[in-house]
C-alpha cells in the first residue's frame, strides 16, 4: 500500500492528476457531440481541432502548477480544505496558462468547451482525493497505519505537546503514554508507562512508530543516549526544540504541528529537499525501468551460466541497512559457492591499522563465473529492482551491513539520512580498492553537494569504470 507521506505517493498522485486532465481533453472531443444547448454555455458548439502535442502539453502544464503550489505535498495539504484550496488555485492558474497557450496557437477550441474540459480535469483530480482520503479514514478506524507515539518527559512540555496532538490535522496521531524518571508520576499517573531505562521495550510492546522528546535542557545526555538506543529502530524521532541541543545535519521543523502549538524538529529528516527526491526517485524509476528491459535477455542468459557453473541459487539475497537505517534485502547475482557465508570467518583480513577488509581479490570462495560477473558488476544488475521497488536508490551511499552499521560512531550515521545507492562517489573513486571503513568521508561529500547532476555525473563515471573493469573484485 502506498504511504500517504511518501516520495512514491506523490508521484503517484502526479500521475493521476496528470491521467485526469488527459481523460478530460479526450472528454471533450466527443463533448461537442451532445453537449450542444444542453447548458446556457454551450450554444454554439463547434469541432475540437488539437494537434496531438497539446494533449501532453497540457497534463505537463497543469502538473506544473500543483507541483509550484505543493499540492503534492502531503504534509502542507494534510487537511482537505488545504487541499481543495490548493486545487482550486492551480487550476485558476491552469485556466489562464492554457488559455493563453490557446490564445497564441491557431487551435479551434471552443470557449464552452474549455470551460467544460476545466471542470471535468478539476472534477477527476477532486473525486480521486476525496476516495483516497475515504479510504485512509477506513484504514485509521480499523487500527491500521496509525501512527502511535510515545512521549518521553511527562512534564510541562510533554503534556502540551499531547493536547497538541488532540487536535487536527494530528488526530490521527494515538498517544500510547508517556516515560519519566520521576518515581512519583510513574506511581500515581496510569499513563506514564515506565521510566526512560524501559525505552525498547515499551516500543516495542505498543508497537510505536513516533517517539517525541520533551526533557528539559539539562537533560541533553539522556536525549543523545535516546538518540543512539533507537537509531536502528522503525521510529521517527521528533524533538522539542526547547529541550534539544544535539548536533543536527538537515533537521526539518514539521510545520503542519508546529502551526498550531509546539514546534517540534524531526531529528531523521531527509538530508534532501522534497523537490529533489521527488526528482530523484522519477529519476530512479525512468532509468531503471528502461534498464530493466533492455537487460532482461542478457539476465536470462546470466542466470543459466550460473546454475551450470555451480550449485546454489540464482539469486544471492542479502540483509542491508537501507535509509533511515531501515534494513531491507538487497538482490544480486550469486558469485561465490553456495556455502560462502559459512566461509567468511576464515576469510577476513585486516589492513595495515588493523581494520577489517571484507573484499579482497584472492578470495577463493568466487566462483569461475563470478569472477567474470564481478569484474563488471554486472553481479549488481538485479538490483535495479530494488530500485524500481524503492527499497534504493541509483546513486547513494552504500547500502552496509547490519553488523558494520552497529560499529558506527554517531557522526557516520548521517550517511542514512539519504536513498541508499547502487553506485555512488565513494564507488566512482575506488570501488573494491579502497576500504568500505574509508568511505564515509566520500559519503558525506555526496549528501552536502547533491544534485540530480551530481547523481548523472557518477553513472557516467559509473559505466566509464565498469568498462574498464578497474577496483572490481
Amino acid at each position: 500500500m502506498l504511504r500517504r507521506y511518501s516520495v512514491n505517493f506523490e508521484l503517484f498522485s502526479i500521475l493521476l492528476d496528470a491521467i485526469s486532465v488527459f481523460i478530460a481533453l479526450v472528454a471533450i472531443g466527443y463533448a461537442h457531440l451532445w453537449l450542444d444547448g444542453l447548458l446556457f454555455f454551450t450554444q454554439k458548439m463547434c469541432r475540437l481541432q488539437l494537434p496531438v502535442i497539446y494533449y501532453a502539453l497540457f497534463p505537463i502544464i497543469w502538473v506544473f502548477h500543483n507541483l509550484g503550489l505543493s499540492l503534492y505535498d502531503g504534509r502542507k495539504s494534510m487537511l482537505f480544505k488545504d487541499e481543495v484550496y490548493r486545487l482550486f488555485l492551480s487550476s485558476v492558474l491552469a485556466t489562464i496558462s492554457l488559455a493563453g497557450l490557446l490564445y497564441f496557437v491557431p487551435v479551434v477550441f471552443a470557449r464552452s468547451l474549455f470551460i467544460v474540459f476545466i471542470l471535468i480535469a478539476t472534477g477527476f483530480m477532486g473525486i480521486w482525493r476525496v476516495i483516497i482520503r475515504l479510504y485512509w479514514r477506513k484504514q485509521y478506524s480499523n487500527d491500521q497505519e496509525l501512527r502511535r507515539v510515545l512521549i518521553v518527559g511527562c512534564g510541562e512540555m510533554g503534556r502540551q505537546v499531547s493536547a497538541q496532538f488532540a487536535r487536527p490535522p494530528a488526530s490521527n496521531l494515538e498517544i500510547v503514554g508517556y516515560l519519566d524518571d520521576d518515581p512519583e508520576k510513574i506511581k500515581n499517573m496510569p499513563n506514564v508507562l515506565g521510566s526512560i531505562i524501559d525505552l525498547e521495550r515499551v516500543i516495542e510492546f505498543y508497537n510505536v512508530n513516533i517517539l517525541v522528546i520533551a526533557l528539559p535542557s539539562s537533560a541533553f545526555a539522556v536525549e543523545t543516549n535516546i538518540v543512539e538506543r533507537v537509531r536502528m529502530k522503525p521510529v521517527k524521532i521528533w524533538v522539542v526544540p526547547k529541550a534539544h541541543r544535539l548536533s543536527l545535519f538537515q533537521s526539518d521543523v514539521i510545520s503542519h504541528l508546529s502551526s498550531v502549538g509546539v514546534p517540534l524538529i524531526d531529528v531523521r529528516a531527509p538530508a534532501i529537499s522534497n523537490e529533489q527526491r521527488l526528482l530523484k526517485r522519477l529519476f530512479d524509476i525512468i532509468v531503471s525501468f528502461v534498464v530493466i528491459i533492455l537487460t532482461l535477455p542478457i539476465m536470462a542468459v546470466i542466470a543459466i551460466l550460473i546454475k551450470l557453473d555451480s550449485p546454489g541459487p540464482v539469486f544471492f539475497r542479502q540483509k542491508r541497512v537501507g535509509e533511515n537505517t531501515q534494513p531491507f534485502e538487497m538482490l544480486k547475482f550469486r558469485t561465490m559457492v553456495q556455502n560462502a557465508e559459512s566461509l567468511a570467518s576464515k576469510m577476513i583480513k585486516t589492513d595495515q591499522v588493523g581494520n577489517v577488509v571484507h573484499k579482497h581479490r584472492d578470495d577463493v570462495r568466487i566462483t569461475k563465473i563470478g569472477h567474470f560477473l564481478r569484474r563488471f558488476s554486472i553481479d549488481e544488475l538485479p538490483q535495479t529492482f530494488n530500485v524500481l521497488l524503492g527499497k534504493m536508490s541509483l546513486v547513494g551511499p552504500r547500502p552496509e551491513l547490519p553488523f558494520l552499521v552497529k560499529k558506527y560512531k554517531s557522526w557516520q550515521y548521517v550517511r542514512f539520512s539519504i536513498p541508499q545507492g547502487m553506485t555512488g562517489w565513494w564507488q566512482t573513486n575506488g570501488r573494491s580498492d579502497k576500504p568500505m571503513h574509508l568511505n564515509t568521508e566520500d559519503d558525506l561529500y555526496y549528501i552536502e553537494n547533491y544534485s540530480i547532476w551530481l547523481d548523472i555525473k557518477i553513472i557516467l563515471k559509473t559505466i566509464r569504470a565498469v568498462i574498464s573493469g578497474r577496483g572490481a573484485y
